[in-house]
């Protein structure tokens, strides 16, 4: 459980699934250009492709004091513009997961590992966007 609120008319309850689906989709959206990775750059497309991965496990999802923190870690085709991957993501995430949950992201950060090109080549890019209140 990352999120739970009482109401009059009982408990909203929202899981780490919850975000990390939201997460997944959102970087699906790049059509395999962009793909979920670990912080040990190994990209998941293989295992997901049998459907037998769960991102969950390569995301950081917390809720802490000052609000929901998210970290994203990927790998990004040669050639795809980094700046442009990270900042879309960030701002459509940060966008998507208070959308649908009503839940403001405290901080948002992707992590570029490596660049896919014959091989992966790794990198540590870490671009962050936390929220000014």
């Amino acid at each position: 459980m990352l999120y739970k609120e009482e109401t009059e008319n009982g408990s909203i309850i929202i899981g780490k699934a919850v975000i990390a689906k939201i997460v997944t989709e959102t970087a699906a959206q790049f059509k395999g250009k962009v793909l979920i990775s670990n912080y040990k750059n190994k990209a998941t497309a293989f295992a997901a492709k049998i459907g037998v991965t769960d991102d969950i496990n390569n995301m950081d999802i917390t809720m802490g004091e000052k609000g929901l923190d998210i970290k994203l870690y990927i790998v990004v085709k040669f050639g795809t513009s980094i700046g442009m991957v990270t900042n879309t993501l960030i701002n459509d995430i940060h966008d998507k997961v208070y959308q649908y949950t009503s839940i403001e992201p405290n901080s948002v950060a992707i992590v570029v590992t490596g660049m896919i090109s014959k091989n992966i080549a790794r990198r540590n890019i870490e671009v962050r966007r936390d929220n000014e209140k």
